[in-house]
């Protein structure tokens, strides 16, 4: 298992087991991928949670955003917002 220290973040102080259970997973899953690559995994997270009736806040959503982030290129950076914004459209 890799830097979990965003496990204390305000976002994560009242967050529902399942769901960081959830997000432990992507984030050992998507360490050091590139864009493409971490979206597949973060499809089968977001599915995950849809089979247990559970959606992610802002807030959570925000920080996944940066955990994900945080090892890739600025090209990747830019593709993953250029997703997530097409996906907040929906």
């Amino acid at each position: 298992m890799k830097d979990l220290e965003w496990i204390n973040h305000p976002a994560m102080k009242n967050i529902d087991a399942r769901k960081l259970a959830i997000l432990v997973d992507l984030a050992n899953e998507a360490e050091g991928k590139s864009a493409d690559k971490a979206l597949p995994l973060m499809i089968k997270a977001n599915a995950k949670m849809k089979a247990l009736g559970l959606t992610f806040t802002q807030d959570e959503t925000d920080l996944l955003v940066t955990i994900l982030t945080k090892d890739m290129s600025p090209a990747d950076k830019q593709k993953l917002e250029v997703i997530k914004k097409m996906l907040a459209k929906r």
